[in-house]
């Protein structure tokens, strides 16, 4: 029984999570400067200290309602690295960081084939709160 830790955060009024070891920092918005014919779901690159990144807007990325506010007070850019890359993604609000068991993480079948399924690895149901992996 290995136990996890999850960063969670809000998109959209719903909450979704990143395994913390993909976490590298979580930092107020940062200035985006644009770069032309890029994917609709990159504003941008962000500067963080000497090291340029692109910077994804989540919302965008996934589909939903709405794009990320940077000048939300709650608003935060979370570094993350996946599959040997390092970008910020734009979040509505980190929550926190959840300790849960893996085996309490179930795998969505049926929504795999949605389009955002590519993105779900899991699914933390704790006591019919439902977090988004």
């Amino acid at each position: 029984m290995a136990e996890l830790q999850l960063v969670v955060f809000r998109l959209d009024g719903e909450q979704f999570a990143a395994p913390i070891t993909r976490v590298r920092e979580i930092l107020r918005p940062l200035r985006v400067t644009r770069m032309p014919r890029v994917a609709p779901f990159v504003p941008g690159l962000v500067n963080l200290r000497g090291q340029v990144l692109p910077q994804v807007d989540s919302k965008a990325r996934l589909g939903l309602a709405g794009k990320a506010d940077p000048k939300d007070p709650r608003a935060r850019v979370m570094v993350v690295e996946s599959q040997g890359e390092v970008f910020g993604l734009m979040v509505d609000e980190v929550i926190e960081v959840l300790r849960c068991q893996s085996e309490d993480l179930q795998e969505p079948r049926n929504v795999l084939d949605l389009p955002a399924g590519r993105f779900i690895a899991s699914v933390l149901d704790q006591e019919g709160r439902l977090v988004l992996v």
